[in-house]
């Protein structure tokens, strides 16, 4: 794979050879098929099967033909619609949406508002699944999930303002006791291509389950989990002990340093280096703990040994006295996850298109698709929009001076041009927010200064993989005593059984009869490249991969793990759903000196009337650092 430091044209290669955008668009066009989930559900984005998230044909398109320089060569001229509005937000995820929110919040008159994605539904990152089996809905997150308990500022403050206590919902509807209180907890497969044979064993470390995953606790019976797993484990003797030892002793491997050296020499180090190196484990431990990142779409040659550390499930590290990471104030996990954020902030903006007034009537409510765009709306959303040009012009009534070509002053609107199916439509506006992927906006936002296109152009996204199988029960799990598996080396790293939550009328399936849904995770790594390197390569890996590729793995894993234990893939599965994330978590890359003003702050200056927001200008994939931005970009562009 090339790449030109001066932002023109990566080249994707794949098996070493050139791939373009259109071969990568016919090869991820497979959609799956429909599962029919009743009247109605053909058209309403959350219910729909097959290929999702962010990689479905149509999402992608438009973007990558910008991407590759073909997007204008056979466009249309843009029809003027004559639409002119205060604010044009781009980008309507919940950094999007919480601009909206804020310029309103800003403004001591009326405004009127126009947010634009190019997806064919709102919430970003933030979607829902659901899926309609008989009489029984079972709601998943698409993508980001935690509501963390260290939202301060005016994260914090804007998550109060839509209702949410995420201490209350911690208290009253999360329920992390409830596989445990059946028997159930974390378990390992073994595959035969790896380990010799497929097999699944009760996992021996302290258990963390999936709501809780970041409050680890010790089940009753770990010496004898250990003990079975060190008399069955389809590893060498030495590889069981290191495991063994790793994760129950208590070692200072740098007993002679202090707190912060040991940090600093940490930090140094990958955490496999410091397994193999330092702790003198074998190297199959490192293919046993391989994919313990759970679904961050990092491998572990990824993470530096102190970073590591950030994970409880990641061990070796516990005795060294470092400051704790695990983060013990409230946090709050909806069915559908940070997806309810932004359901919330849709009811706020277009109080129309989501029925009721408080957080828990909002969960089993129907969007009103209809109602999001409607004429009269203060605040309109715009789906299936793709902008592929944001330029400043001069208003119909202009009559004040012409400054140059380039530069803040030229112009007072923004013209924002988007694409919607084979048609380009152009409106204006006082101000405009791009809370879209900041790498994008160097295609799009012609007019900025080079070295701030330069600096956008090392805006990377991590990839991943949210795959949600739907399924009529859950017997087969509750035979094995399993809710969450790790699959080391397996084509999905993770299987994590519906989130036992409950809220607002809705209940997390309560017995192995009830249908249920399972994620299974997949990271994409390349152990031994540069992060970023490994990040592309995933991405191309991930858009290259048809739904029935992905179908066949999800059938055989669940099949080769469960069968033992009566689980049938033909008749057990009720349907699939691709989240397909290939611009997922935000990333970028190191400047060549460290001391440099990162990327990400340089990308995100304000230009003009426009602003730029989204996870991506704080370089942080959470849900904070995406409201965080929006507020920033909004008092920003209220200067000018």
């Amino acid at each position: 794979m090339t790449e030109k430091s001066d932002g023109v044209r990566r080249v994707d290669l794949l098996d070493g050879a050139p791939v373009s955008a259109e071969e990568l668009g016919r090869r991820a066009a497979m959609e799956g098929s429909f599962v029919d989930q009743g009247a109605g559900s053909a058209d309403y984005p959350p219910a729909l099967t097959g290929m999702r998230g962010s990689g479905y044909p149509g999402a992608f398109t438009n973007g990558h033909r910008l991407r590759d320089g073909t997007f204008w060569d056979h466009a249309p001229n843009p029809v003027d619609t004559g639409e002119e509005y205060d604010l044009v937000v781009v980008g309507a995820g919940i950094s999007g949406l919480s601009a909206a929110y804020f310029y309103r919040e800003a403004q001591k008159h009326g405004v009127r508002m126009l947010i634009l994605d190019n997806h064919d539904d709102f919430g970003g990152h933030a979607k829902r699944n659901q899926f309609t089996h008989g009489s029984d809905t079972r709601i998943s997150n698409a993508g980001t999930f935690w509501i963390e308990g260290q939202y301060g500022g005016v994260a914090s403050r804007l998550i109060s303002e839509l209702g949410i206590d995420p201490a209350r919902y911690q208290r009253e509807n999360t329920h992390p006791e409830f596989y445990a209180d059946l028997g159930m907890g974390q378990a390992v497969f073994f595959d035969k291509e790896t380990f010799g044979e497929d097999k699944l064993l009760p996992d021996p470390a302290p258990w963390t389950d999936f709501v809780a995953l970041y409050r680890p606790t010790t089940p009753p019976d770990q010496a004898q989990r250990w003990r079975r797993f060190l008399a069955e484990a389809p590893m060498s003797e030495r590889a069981r002990r290191d495991v063994h030892r790793l994760y129950t002793e208590q070692k200072d491997y740098f007993p002679g340093l202090t707190v912060e050296q040991k940090i600093e020499k940490l930090k140094g180090m990958s955490y496999p280096d410091f397994v193999t190196k330092v702790a003198g484990c074998d190297p199959m431990v490192l293919t046993y703990l391989r994919d313990r990142t759970f679904g961050s779409g990092s491998g572990l040659d990824q993470y530096s040994a102190y970073g590591a550390a950030g994970f409880r499930h990641l061990p070796g590290l516990y005795g060294m006295g470092l400051p704790q990471f695990v983060d013990k104030d409230p946090y709050a996990k909806f069915p559908d996850g940070n997806a309810t954020i932004a359901r919330l902030l849709v009811r706020s903006l277009i109080p129309g298109a989501l029925p009721g007034k408080t957080v828990d009537d909002s969960i089993l409510a129907r969007v009103n698709y209809d109602a999001l765009d409607l004429a009269d709306n203060a605040a309109r959303l715009r789906l299936n929009s793709t902008a592929v040009k944001v330029h400043h012009v001069h208003s119909r009534a202009w009559s004040g001076p012409t400054f140059g070509s380039t530069g803040a002053n030229q112009g007072d609107q923004v013209a924002v041009t988007y694409a919607q199916g084979d048609k380009l439509y152009t409106v204006r506006a006082r101000h405009c927010i791009l809370a879209c992927w900041n790498f994008v906006i160097r295609h799009i936002c012609p007019d900025l200064p080079e070295a701030q296109r330069e600096a956008l152009s090392h805006n990377v996204k991590v990839p991943n993989l949210w795959v949600n199988v739907w399924l009529r029960n859950w017997h087969a799990f509750h035979k094995a005593k399993a809710n969450f598996i790790n699959a080391p080396n397996g084509y999905f790293a993770s299987l994590l059984l519906e989130a036992p939550v409950a809220i607002g009328g809705y209940s997390h399936s309560k017995s192995p009869d009830d249908p249920t849904f399972l994620t299974m995770l997949r990271a994409y790594s390349r152990p031994g490249l540069p992060a970023v390197d490994q990040y592309r390569l995933g991405r191309i890996e991930l858009y290259s991969t048809s739904f029935e590729t992905f179908e066949h793995h999800t059938r055989d894993q669940l099949g080769r793990t469960l069968k033992p234990y009566g689980f049938d893939a033909d008749k057990d599965i009720l349907g699939i759903t691709v989240n397909r994330w290939g611009h997922g978590y935000a990333a970028w890359e190191p400047t060549p000196n460290p001391d440099d003003v990162p990327y990400m702050v340089r990308g995100r200056q304000p230009f003009g009337r426009i602003s730029i927001a989204n996870a991506d200008a704080a370089g942080e994939a959470i849900t904070t650092a995406a409201i965080e931005q929006a507020y920033r970009a909004v008092h920003e562009v209220l200067l000018v």
